[in-house]
This record gives structure tokens, sequence and C-alpha cells, in this order.
């Protein structure tokens, strides 16, 4: 009697999951397989890139910039792989100098001018603008972060 319980519980114990895999799961392996693909989404949600001439330094843009100081006009392109929940506000933006300093964008971007000072990312939804930083005449732009801003 109890070889046929350790038989029956050793039954139950290999086909329910089984059983829970193929009914969840479809009985498809594609599904399985892009597990991979929401895990790559989730780990990189925002994908972005600045073209190989995508910055330029300008002394005039809608204005003057400070005494001493230079715009500096980055095009930029972003799509979100997934749906975003947080808002991308222009403090997710930050041009780093040669000295390392780091410079928000400044509001009158382009960028900020056509999609808002605050916008949410669905997923597949792809923005395309050019920001403009304001930094010493004397520093090169050398790399721009993106990153969630938490007040």
């Amino acid at each position: 009697m109890r070889m046929l319980n350790r038989l029956v519980v050793g039954g139950v114990a290999v086909f329910i999951p089984l059983y829970f895999i193929i009914r969840f799961t479809g009985g498809e392996a594609k599904k399985i397989e892009n597990i991979g693909a929401v895990f790559s989404r989730i780990k990189n949600p925002i994908v972005w890139s600045v073209p190989p001439n995508g910055v330029r330094y300008v002394n005039y843009f809608q204005g003057v910039p400070d005494e001493g100081n230079k715009f500096v006009l980055v095009d930029v392109s972003m799509k979100a792989r997934m749906r975003i929940g947080f808002p991308v506000v222009p403090r997710c933006f930050r041009l780093v100098d040669d000295l390392n300093i780091r410079h928000y964008p400044r509001s009158h971007s382009p960028f900020f001018i056509a999609y808002g000072d605050s916008f949410y990312m669905d997923q597949d939804e792809e923005f395309v603008g050019k920001l403009l930083f304001e930094i010493p005449a004397n520093r090169k732009a050398e790399n721009l972060l993106f990153d969630r801003f938490k007040e």
C-alpha cells in the first residue's frame, strides 16, 4: 500500500507541473522562446542613438548663449521597446563635457518643444529631435547620458 501511495504521489509531482507548463504555453515552444525577448526589453527598455555627425557647436540658436558659453545641438532618436512607466523630462538627459561636468538641456530644445516638457513612451513609439545644451566655450561634448529622473 505504501508503494502505491509513493507511486501516486510521485506521478502527481511529475505530471501536475508538466500539465501547467503545457497549459500556460499552449503547447507552443514559440512562447517560451519569446521569454528571452521580454527579458531583453525589460533590461533595455529604451534604445536611443546619436548619429555620427549629430553633434554641432553653434553660437546662435534662437538666442545668444551666456558670455563665455556656446550652444551644443545634439540630434537624438529614441525608441521604446516597451511601455515606459516614468515620464521623460529634460532632466533625464545630461551632456558630459571633457572635464566630466554634466549639463542639462535648455528648456527651448526643439525636442521638448515638439513633444512637451514631460511625456510618456508607449511600446514601439519613436521620438526624433534635437537637444540644445549650453556649455563653456572652451569645452567639448564627450558623452550623452539618459536615465530616469527622480525628484
